[in-house]
């Protein structure tokens, strides 16, 4: 069988990373070593293709795949509107497969758009590799546990997959199906700042047991974790045959579990191995102790960053954050004393948020020793309980039309109250980036080259962004 995994490119490539797709290589990965027949796989990222169009009508064409499986995030939304049509032209027979952050939360609008296709909701290794064997015999492929479709014009939405038990299974990630020098020669990365040339990221663990209200639920609540002799073996492989030299670690708690932490941690420490490590997706900030920052950067961690959210305490308890902030703050300071590099997201724009709330967290940001933040809005994203209470709070407003928290973004907080959040958040990026807060980053930073770009760019969007905002209010 010939599949064909499509990585899309959203409509402003900047304003997102571009990251090497490890979701696809995990499913890649998974199917060749457990499906007992021929896989022929092949990838296609538009996001590092020149002329997208031109090269999804040539990888359909060439490659002629009886099933298309495309990976999106919201921000992808736009695909189907913009390349449906060519698919369905050059490969009508082949069977669409949906999955990814937007497809599990939205999968009445994807088949709205395609209601020949089939989206997996949620982890995708198990609901792909039997969509594949159905597929392959001709027959039960929507009887599969996991999927959305449509029939007679109505979803239905199957039983849900059990969630692989033990990440051990798990093979090495599929690295045939990608040159990785050509994610190392784009600027766009999740970390922001870079260290050394060869990056990846990896993951050691899925789930997460907090209930934050606005995030995602792909991998569950139920946290699940690679022995720490099985993760440390794929970052030895990555070392020693790629040359890979910093590593981004993307769970989303990574210190949960602190012994296996230490564990893993030690293992590099043993090893001689002298890498890079950072974390995009954060840590959690209060869990941490002073002898595990230690660790960290011995271990190789040049940076560390915390999701913080709110400085408010009844915003910590609405989103259902419970963060100790002050634990927070104090392993921050900590931290800058380590000389690591401090990095912190912050969102602004919650239901029923007051101004005063929110200039509370950017204030916490600006007096903070914090050497990197980033101040997101609130997107209530579809079947989170976020997006359940913001429709509950502005009734009259469209939340589902506001898909996205870039800067000069349109805000349902802005179309519900007036308030204008949008001239907030880049007021509070000005004032935070201030000369002596450059040049403190500037003398952390290994590749200081590398980020003056990444700063010129940033504050190219913040006035594009600022000339977009005063557009639309005029």
């Amino acid at each position: 069988m010939k599949i064909l995994f499509i990585k899309p490119s959203s409509a402003d490539r900047e304003k997102h990373s571009i990251d090497i797709p490890m979701g696809i290589l995990c499913l890649s990965a998974y199917l060749k070593e457990n499906y007992p027949q021929d896989l022929h796989v092949s990838l296609l990222d538009m996001r590092l293709e020149s002329s997208q169009r031109d090269s999804l009508d040539a990888a359909l064409s060439r490659f002629q795949p009886e099933l298309i499986g495309i990976s999106m995030m919201s921000c992808d939304r736009p695909f189907l509107t913009e390349y449906g049509d060519l698919i369905a032209n050059r490969a009508p027979q082949a069977l669409l497969v949906f999955g990814g952050p937007y497809p599990t939360t939205c999968y009445d609008d994807i088949l709205s758009d395609v209601p020949n296709s089939i989206v997996v909701i949620g982890e995708g290794e198990i609901v792909m590799l039997n969509i594949v064997e159905a597929y392959a015999k001709g027959s039960g492929v929507y009887s599969v546990p996991g999927i959305a479709y449509c029939k007679n014009k109505k979803i239905v939405l199957n039983e849900q997959e059990n969630y692989l038990p033990d990440l051990d299974m798990l093979p090495v990630p599929d690295y045939s199906l990608i040159d990785m020098q050509s994610y190392w020669n784009t600027p766009f990365q999740m970390n922001i700042v870079l260290a050394e040339k060869k990056y990846i990221p990896v993951m050691s663990s899925r789930g997460c047991p907090y209930r934050c209200i606005y995030c995602h639920n792909i991998f569950g609540k139920k946290i699940r974790k690679r022995s720490p002799k099985h993760f440390f073996r794929e970052i030895e492989m990555l070392y020693t045959d790629y040359g890979i030299r910093e590593f981004h670690f993307i769970d989303d708690i990574f210190n949960l579990d602190r012994d296996r932490m230490k564990k893993i941690l030690n293992l590099i420490i043993e090893s001689g191995m002298r890498i890079r490590i950072a974390f995009p997706n954060g840590l959690r900030g209060d869990l941490l102790q002073e002898e595990d920052l230690v660790l960290l950067k011995k271990a190789g961690a040049y940076m560390v960053s915390f999701a913080i959210e709110s400085a408010s305490e009844r915003i910590q308890q609405l989103a259902k954050k419970y963060l100790d902030i002050d634990q927070v703050i104090s392993n921050i300071d900590y931290a800058n004393r380590l000389n690591l590099i401090t990095n912190a997201f912050f969102m602004i724009g919650f239901p029923g948020e007051t101004p005063q709330e929110m200039n509370a967290t950017i204030n916490l940001a600006l007096k903070s020793k914090l050497n990197v933040a980033f101040f997101s809005t609130v997107v209530p994203f579809k079947r989170t309980p976020l997006h359940q209470l913001a429709c509950k709070v502005y009734e009259n407003v469209a939340i589902d039309t506001f898909d996205t928290f870039t800067l000069g973004a349109q805000t349902f907080y802005h179309e519900a109250t007036g308030y204008d959040i949008g001239k907030l958040q880049t007021r509070a990026y000005i004032k935070f980036y201030s000369p002596w807060r450059i040049v403190r980053l500037m003398l952390k930073v290994p590749r200081k080259i590398f980020l003056l770009k990444t700063l010129m760019r940033a504050a190219l969007k913040l006035l594009s962004a600022s000339k977009t905002r005063q557009s639309n209010c005029a």
